[in-house]
């Protein structure tokens, strides 16, 4: 069977995995990538994060952000205190990346990885903290208003964070806040920019509680998916127009396309779905 790069096969995939290698990558490599990259000004991505910099420099101002080591970066990802729990479109094995056909559901408590295993199907680990494997590629949610799905753009250096933006508006630092970003309109050219570490990477979460469950507590998703980052927008647009709570179903949906040679490829995308109003 013919070997294919990711790029080839999970081009959606193949962003996330690039921006993670970015941040984990030592700081004087990211010096010397820096160094050699050239940032021309149609990169309109990041040129309000520099120029608020160059101001700040010219004033005799210091940048008093505090370095970030890369793991910090990675918290980006990480389940916050509030939720009980949280989905997952894989897991590493023997230290590999293994994505699944199903979710994965890693839980704070075990009697909330035991109530997952009885809803969505599938065995709980012998350490519960790695979560449930489940037998379900969907699940039925409910979703709080449109506040319950963020996307944010963050772009990394080896001092820290660079750009940081709703890709309207930046989020930080406070000087530049609610300013006009300046990322591309265009999700092509955002994503374009992405590869070559000139515009910052999406994080969409999605925060919710379980339809088939709803006491258990609210439970988490984030993804660095551009496919769904594009789609939140709608998504939130929906979820608008919906008087109180909404249900909506959370999917990992197969999609197969076909590379060169006529090889198809199939991968997994999480997909968000708003069904209509929760009663």
């Amino acid at each position: 069977m013919p070997q294919l790069s990711l790029r080839a096969a999970q081009p959606d995939a193949y962003s996330a995995a690039t921006y993670l290698k970015a941040i984990q990558a030592p700081a004087t490599a990211a010096r010397s990538a820096l160094a050699t990259t050239s940032f021309p000004r149609s990169s309109r991505a990041i040129d309000g994060s520099l120029t608020a910099l160059r101001e700040r420099e010219s004033a005799g101002g210091k940048d008093t952000r505090k370095r970030v080591d890369p793991s910090v970066a990675l918290a980006v990802f990480a389940p916050s205190d509030a939720v009980v729990g949280r989905f997952h479109t894989g897991r590493r094995i023997d230290n590999r990346p293994e994505s699944l056909p199903n979710w994965r559901v890693s839980t704070t408590t075990p009697e909330t990885a035991a109530a997952i295993s009885q809803l969505l199907g599938g065995a709980t680990a012998d350490d519960w903290t790695q979560g449930v494997v489940t037998g379900s590629p969907a699940v039925r949610i409910v979703l709080d208003g449109a506040d319950s799905v963020t996307t944010e753009l963050r772009l990394w250096g080896p001092k820290g964070l660079v750009h940081h933006c709703d890709g309207v508006l930046f989020l930080s630092p406070t000087e530049v806040q609610g300013t006009p970003c300046g990322c591309p309109e265009s999700s092509d050219e955002r994503a374009a920019l992405a590869r070559k570490l000139q515009a910052p990477q999406p994080a969409t979460t999605v925060v919710f509680r379980l339809a088939g469950r709803y006491d258990l507590g609210r439970f988490e998703f984030s993804s660095p998916s551009r496919i769904l980052a594009d789609a939140a927008v709608k998504t939130r647009a929906q979820l608008a127009g919906i008087a109180g709570e909404a249900l909506c179903e959370l999917a990992l949906e197969l999609v197969t396309v076909t590379v060169g040679g006529g090889v198809e490829v199939s991968y997994r995308k999480p997909t968000l779905t708003v069904l209509g109003p929760w009663s």
